[in-house]
């Protein structure tokens, strides 16, 4: 399921550039109504091994928007919009529910006069070709060394890790194995699609661009919904279908 969140912006909204930990813990605020259900999915989510999954997913802010380099700000104006999405109706209707009764507060800066709207888009097909609403983000971190290794689309490794990834994830959330994997095959990538930032002073790098996204239509809808690659949760790994 997914929620559309937008506002209007007297002024402007002005925020860090590196801002999806801002808008993460706008989503954690908001299912917060729900101490319980909020601290399973912060502290604990779904697990498969060592590894936990949030099953959320958002993307950057949309909206018209300046760039201060020099203090590497952003400043967005007139409006700014944004979405969530999950597997999990549960999820979506709390954060909706809260944002209508709270509003939306960044770092000081609050809005209350949200326009929300509950969206239940499926996935039917097999073949998708997709552009990211937010970088995909894929590594590897070396066991023995902690290094780790952001990839780009055009190296192997690249649709090799979505495709584990799916299946970790899948697993974590349903208890079943997938039946088969996904292919994800690049379309249209350029240098201008690499996305760096840092998240809580850690470099993350992701990438943006067009990619065709094959795979049974059950398989292709939960990834609709969660996001493709890592750090889904961080804001990485949203699409939309064109």
């Amino acid at each position: 399921m997914q929620l559309n969140i937008s506002h209007q912006i007297s002024g402007e909204l002005e925020l860090p550039l590196n801002y999806q930990h801002i808008v993460q813990s706008i989503i954690y605020r908001g299912i917060g109504e729900n101490p319980d259900y909020s601290a399973f999915v912060h502290n604990q989510g779904y697990s498969f091994m060592d590894r936990k999954y949030r099953m959320f997913t958002f993307d950057l802010l949309q909206g018209k928007y300046e760039v201060d380099k020099k203090n590497r700000r952003i400043r967005f104006r007139d409006s700014v919009s944004f979405q969530v999405r999950s597997p999990e109706v549960s999820f979506i209707r709390l954060l909706k529910e809260s944002l209508e009764k709270n509003g939306i507060n960044y770092i000081g800066q609050s809005f209350d006069d949200l326009q929300l709207t509950l969206l239940d888009e499926t996935v039917t097909r097999e073949f998708l070709r997709i552009k990211t609403r937010a970088p995909i983000c894929v590594y590897s971190t070396d066991i023995y060394t902690g290094r780790t290794q952001f990839f780009a689309p055009d190296e192997e490794e690249f649709a090799e890790l979505v495709n584990e990834n799916f299946l970790r994830k899948y697993l974590a959330y349903t208890g079943i194995l997938p039946e088969s994997g996904v292919d994800l095959v690049p379309v249209v990538i350029t240098e201008r699609d690499k996305f760096v930032t840092k998240y809580k002073n850690v470099y993350v790098s992701g990438w943006n661009g067009i990619y065709e996204l094959y795979g049974e239509p059950k398989y292709l809808d939960f990834l609709y919904q969660t996001g493709l690659g890592s750090k889904n949760s961080q804001g990485f790994g949203m699409f939309d279908i064109i």
